[in-house]
Order: structure tokens, then sequence, then C-alpha cells
């Protein structure tokens, strides 16, 4: 499948841009379409289509595994990325003395969590300073210390797309007992991405962004070796089986990554997701990835010749600032125009994917243009 062919799955508004998948990207046509199916059936046929289901929600964990490069087993289905996330700050072995450590730019929902699990634990978590806004590895590496235990960082940076090259940093860390956990979610969807080679123990994302599906089909993927490590925060009859499984103190935990679901996933949701999972295993990601980069640097270069200052340089994010301080009010240009985009860190957060158009690039730099 061609880009134009992904591109056309998207509604385009000539008077609407969305250059704000970063923070909630459109759904695509088969997605709605799926959506849109799956709630006639529960108005027809309720209780009569449950089973299957909850069998097409096992179809889609697939789906995803595949699209990650992880196994079916590895994945657990949550409501929200930050949900995952506390799910592994709050159960990986912590005691008094250890270090977390993370970088400063995390979003609120990859730091919050570390906050609390260290005061519980009497853990510390130090925040490793940024380099102009940028994630270098060594900057990791050079606190890392004997205490340190775990290093939770974001692979892609929400405020200006600054990546940490999770497999290098994951080689350098090799051998070492030290827990990796990445928030994928500013990447996966945008960025070729395989869980296995980043060689982290986990990673948490979500479906609202780049994997252009409806909010509550956030996941974690765990290395199949740590499953048995990290006890559920939540319990439920899925945890240890299935409604229909007779109960008993003695029954175990699933051995997989399921055993984190305690009961009901969003049905809709996570099915629906399958068919953007699709669309984007038939587009390609190494295609989506070019085309939302080729785009990025078209607005980059018209960006330049307009004076603006630019934070991190490459990739489908890009964060702006003009030279004489006034980004509130280019800001709210912008929201007229009905140009989405987000205020972060140094200046403005534009993020284009592989469904946009070079004349909505051209548009943007007319308005600020004008």
């Amino acid at each position: 499948m061609q880009v134009q062919t992904f591109r056309d799955e998207f509604s385009f508004d000539p008077l609407i841009s969305h250059f704000n998948n970063a923070g909630q990207a459109p759904i695509p046509i088969s997605n709605r379409k799926l959506a849109e199916h799956w709630l006639e059936k529960l108005y027809r046929e309720g209780a009569h289509c449950s089973q299957d289901g909850w069998a097409q929600t096992e179809v889609t964990r697939q789906k995803l595994a595949t699209f990650i490069g992880a196994k079916a087993s590895e994945i657990a289905f949550f409501q929200t990325t930050a949900s995952a996330i506390s799910q592994a700050a709050f159960s990986i072995p912590l005691k008094h003395g250890d270090e977390i450590l993370t970088w400063d730019q995390e979003y609120p929902s990859n730091f919050y969590p570390w906050v609390v699990a260290a005061k519980r634990s009497g853990a510390k978590l130090v925040t490793v300073p940024s380099v102009d806004w940028q994630t270098p590895i060594e900057s990791l590496m050079s606190h890392v210390t004997t205490k340190t235990r775990v290093v939770a960082v974001s692979w892609v940076q929400y405020q200006t797309g600054a990546v940490t090259d999770l497999k290098a940093l994951s080689a350098a860390l090799c051998g070492k007992d030290i827990w990796l956990v990445a928030d994928g979610i500013q990447g996966i969807g945008v960025r070729p991405f395989n869980f296995h080679e980043s060689g982290f123990d986990i990673v948490c994302s979500g479906s609202h962004k780049w994997l252009c599906s409806s909010y509550g089909g956030a996941f974690m993927a765990v290395r199949e070796a740590r499953v048995r490590e990290l006890e559920p925060l939540e319990i439920g009859a899925m945890t240890y089986g299935n409604p229909d499984t007779p109960k008993g103190a003695s029954n175990e935990m699933k051995p997989s990554a399921l055993r984190y679901e305690p009961g009901s996933k969003p049905m809709i949701d996570v099915i629906a997701m399958s068919a953007t999972l699709d669309l984007f295993q038939k587009t390609g990601t190494d295609a989506i990835f070019e085309e939302a980069s080729r785009l990025a640097e078209l607005l980059r270069t018209g960006l330049r010749t307009t004076g603006m200052k630019l934070f991190c340089t490459s990739g489908p994010i890009i964060n702006f600032a003009p030279a004489n301080g006034e980004t509130a009010a280019l800001a709210q240009k912008l929201s007229a125009a009905k140009i989405s985009h987000a205020m972060r860190g140094p200046g403005i957060r534009i993020s284009l994917h592989a469904f946009n158009r070079e004349n909505e690039v051209e548009r943007m730099l007319s308005e600020i243009g004008d």
C-alpha cells in the first residue's frame, strides 16, 4: 500500500489541519467503520455477541504484538498509558537506597508514578538534565551508579521530539541488574519499533496519538522473563482465568502479561484499533516515518526562512519559537486558522503524520508569514 492510500483513509478538510498528532490524531475510516459495526452488534445482540467480541480483542492483541515485535503473551491492555506506567513503577521491587534514573523532560505520566514509587520504597529519583533539549545516552550513563535499579525514560520526548536510543542504552547497560522501562507513546506508530530488539524490559504506550485510534487502547509490553517478577496492581477474575473459572484460594495467576488485566477491556476501542494496525502494517512504518519526516522537513525549511528558532531539528515532531518572543500570539494565530498544535517546552510543538499533506504545510507557512 502506498502512502497516498494510507492518506486517503483520513478525512481531509482544507480549513482544518491535524498538526497535533503527538497529542491526539484522527482515526482512519476503517477504524470508524469497525467501531460502528461493533456498536451496532452490541445494540442488537447484547450478550449474544460478547464472546465473539472478546475473541476479537485477542485478535487485536496478536496484531499489536506483531506490529511492535513482541509476543501476544507479553502484551497487557490498559485504559491509559499512565495506568501501564503505574503498573511498572509500583510493582518493580525497589528498596531503600535504590536509584531511578529519568530525564528532566519527561511527561508527567512518566514522572509522577516514579516519584510516588520512590517515596513508598525509600528509593531516590534522579532526574538527568537534557543537553540543549537533546537526550544523549551518554548523559544517562554518566549518572548510572551501583545503586541504579531502574532507568525510566521516554523513547521520544513529548516536548521537542528528542529521541533516546533505546537499543544503544540497553546494550550499554547489558549485564547490570537494572530494569529498563520506556514510555513509547510519542514514537510507536510513526517510527519503526521492535520491542525485543530494543532490549528494554517494559515499554508502555497508548492508542490515541501516533497509532491513530480512539482512547482506551493503551498497553504494556513486558519481557516474558520478567512477567513473574511483577505482581499485578489490580486483581480480578481475569487475573486468574475467566468468569467461568472455578474460584479457589490456591488458584495461580496467569503466567503471561494477561495477569495485569483484572477485568473487562474497552471492547470497541480495542477491536477498532485492529483496523488501524492493519492499515499501518500494509503501509509499512518505514514509509510512514519517511513521509512524516519529509513533511516535517518542508515545514522546518519554511520556518527557518521566517527566522524561527528550531529545537530538535529532525523527525516528525517540530518545536519552534519566533525570535521576537511572541510565542503565545503566534499560537493564537494558528488556533484561529484551525491548525492544531501544542505549547510545549521552549515553544510551539507541531507533530506531522504521514496522512498530512504538503498544501497544509504551505497553508501554515502562509499564516505565519502574513
